[in-house]
């Protein structure tokens, strides 16, 4: 009996006790570890847009192809030229391609020359590139910038080589080179052609544009836009509205000129018929010069003014002075003149 009691007594103390923290920490432990590796696995690295991206326009383009990639190069440069001139400079950081001169380029970075050697620089995530007929298309973060500091985003951008043409029919997001007054146009639109030969940019469609002038708010819709690689002049057409202060114009055409020795917005030339609303005041005439630097308006082809009942009319109309002073050329008044 003494020896069972014994026995009993030390099994009894092998045997350790576990009290409701211990358990209740195994147990936690436990549902961490199912929750991790069975219940919600989580993704551990995720890809980024630039990788699926890329990985999409690499298996499209083996898709089109009977071979498979063959050659893989790290920190490609190429150089085409055209009539013993530089026609485009292209690097990449990674380039794979196949024996018949398709390439898929990762990070890539051209330079366009034209004749007079401005040029254009397009950089992308990743792109395509023809060997035989040196075609680029180039995807994701696009941004295209020119010599005098133009610079448009797009999803997208295709250049065909014979005809020295980029374009994209994607959403254009552009930033004009500043002038000695502030910033440059802040403009959106549809669709971009760049002609590298003639150094013209255009956005073709649904143009809304933005500025900071003379410390006034300026705003300008119109069907398209037109820039130039060689000044900052630019070209608004098709159904033109713009409002700059006070003022509120309408015309077929929106004509801006720069100095550029002043570097400065200079003057607004709206032409092909132009309405003028201004609180009370309208105006019409078959073209209308606003002169940023003398603070002058010049109403000019058959020119009419009419505030109220009144209303007149000569050959030139000119507003000083933000419109306090009116000087009129040839003038037929009909009433009192406008204030």
């Amino acid at each position: 009996m003494l020896s069972q009691k014994i026995t009993k007594k030390t099994m009894r103390l092998r045997i350790p006790k576990l009290n409701k923290y211990t358990v209740l920490f195994a147990f936690v432990i436990a549902f961490i570890f199912l929750e991790i590796l069975i219940i919600s696995p989580k993704v551990l690295e995720k890809p980024t847009e630039e990788h699926v991206e890329y990985e999409k326009i690499l298996a499209l383009a083996n898709s089109k192809k009977k071979s498979s990639v063959e050659q893989k190069m790290m920190g490609l440069h190429l150089v085409e030229n055209s009539d013993n001139k530089k026609g485009w400079e292209l690097f990449a950081t990674e380039a794979l391609g196949t024996n018949d001169s398709q390439w898929v380029l990762k990070k890539v970075r051209v330079q366009f020359f034209s004749q007079d050697q401005s040029n254009f620089t397009v950089t992308g995530d990743v792109g395509e590139i023809d060997g035989a007929s040196r075609d680029l298309v180039i995807r994701g973060n696009v941004i295209t910038t020119s010599s005098n500091g133009y610079s448009f985003k797009t999803d997208s951008l295709h250049y065909v080589s014979k005809l020295k043409q980029m374009s994209s029919p994607d959403t254009v997001h552009m930033e004009g080179p500043p002038d000695r007054k502030g910033t440059g146009f802040k403009l959106t639109g549809q669709g971009l052609l760049v002609d590298v030969t003639e150094n013209q940019m255009n956005i073709l469609d649904a143009v809304e544009a933005t500025k900071i002038i003379d410390n006034k708010n300026f705003k300008l819709t119109s069907n398209t836009a037109e820039f130039s690689n060689k000044n900052h002049e630019a070209l608004f057409a098709g159904e033109v509205k713009m409002k700059l202060g006070p003022s509120n114009l309408e015309a077929p055409r929106a004509f801006f000129k720069y100095s550029q020795s002043a570097k400065v917005l200079e003057s607004i030339l709206l032409n092909q018929g132009v309405r003028l609303v201004e609180g009370d005041k309208r105006a019409t005439s078959e073209e209308l010069e606003i002169n940023l630097v003398e603070d002058k308006m010049t109403l000019r082809g058959q020119p009419k003014v009419q505030q109220g009942s009144d209303e007149i009319r000569g050959q030139e109309i000119v507003f000083l002075e933000g419109g306090k002073k009116v000087k009129i050329n040839q003038v037929n008044v009909k009433g009192k003149p406008p204030k």
